[in-house]
């Protein structure tokens, strides 16, 4: 096979998967691990990839805005292993800050035996837990301002503002060592703001697709968090630098 017709399926399976291994590629195409070394490395020079510990990664849009079929298939068994994870944090008494996503939703199943206060900015989690008779249930007021039923804007963050929560279960867009927490809107990043500084633990739930990524809008710096929870299939290199910014790094194992 060609180099560049050898490049062009990398790319493909790039397209198809956001993420290739060099060992899974040396084998597919029946070349040493130094060929396809080379490989990534001529089409990261060009902008096509981006280059990780034993592999590479799709290159994504700053201005990244899932679709709700997206958010709703994709990675969704990392996505339940992070959530499982999450839970863990979470204790009796606590009162905890849920901001609206497909993993903080995944969380659920796994917390609602608990006797704990949930504030959040998603209807749809709200609906869910105000069932639970050991749950106290609080939604902040505003505007429903998003395709996925979050409130947010000046009035939810002024709600915000009134309360402290012992913990929040963060989702993102991205994380970065250098660009730090991402999101891809404004309003999401100025409400993310907000919920990190009224809380005592801030976790940060991502899974691989956004590590190393950096999105439209900074929420916050990585030193601002405190953990981390991510996959398997995480880039381990870009893991190795946001520890070193005093992040605590937790990899949820699918069961």
């Amino acid at each position: 096979m060609l180099t560049e017709e050898r490049k062009k399926i990398i790319l493909q399976m790039l397209e198809e998967d956001g993420i290739v291994k060099i060992n899974q590629l040396a084998e597919k195409f029946d070349v040493s691990i130094y060929t396809i070394r080379r490989d990534l490395t001529d089409l990261e020079k060009k902008g096509l990839l981006k280059k990780t510990h034993g592999g590479a990664v799709k290159i994504q849009k700053a201005m990244w805005l899932p679709t709700i079929e997206e958010g709703e298939k994709e990675a969704m068994a990392e996505k339940k292993a992070i959530a499982k994870k999450a839970s863990e944090y979470i204790e009796d008494g606590d009162t905890i800050f849920l901001i609206g996503s497909m993993i903080t939703r995944a969380i659920i199943p796994y917390i609602f035996n608990k006797k704990i206060t949930v504030v959040t900015n998603s209807i749809d989690i709200g609906k869910i837990v105000c069932q639970y008779s050991n749950i106290e249930t609080i939604i902040v007021g505003g505007r429903v301002k998003n395709f996925k039923g979050n409130i947010l804007g000046g009035r939810a963050i002024s709600d915000v503002n009134a309360f402290y929560f012992d913990k929040s279960i963060i989702p993102c867009a991205g994380i970065e060592s250098k660009g730090g927490v991402t999101t891809s809107t404004i309003d999401t990043a100025d409400f993310t703001r907000a919920v990190i500084s009224s809380t005592m633990e801030n976790i940060v739930v991502a899974d691989y697709r956004k590590i190393g990524r950096v999105t439209f809008s900074k929420v916050c710096d990585a030193s601002d968090i405190k953990i981390l929870i991510t996959d398997e299939k995480a880039d381990k290199n870009e893991l190795d630098k946001i520890s070193k910014k005093g992040v605590s790094i937790e990899t949820a194992v699918e069961s």
